[in-house]
């Protein structure tokens, strides 16, 4: 998932690819706290609730493919190329 993100983010942007990179890196962070942010949620108001969290990383991920305006269209498989 992240090599798509990271493609779909950087080739949206026209300039500060590298800032870009670093708020997107970012989401590695992520990936190793968030499951102990939801751990500690579901220890205090249950399993349920600290699921409900995922929504919100999810919810992220999914607002980068909404986001997304790729500059460069890429070549798909079957087309026909000229």
């Amino acid at each position: 998932m992240w090599p798509i993100v990271i493609s779909l983010g950087l080739n949206s942007v026209e300039r500060y690819q590298g800032a870009l990179a670093g708020i997107l890196c970012t989401g590695i962070m992520g990936g190793a706290i968030m499951p102990l942010v939801e751990g500690r949620i579901a220890d205090s108001f249950g399993l349920r609730t600290g699921m409900c969290l995922l929504y919100v990383t999810f919810g992220w991920v999914f607002s980068v493919a909404l986001w997304a305006r790729p500059l460069i269209g890429n070549q798909r498989f079957g087309a026909a190329t000229e």
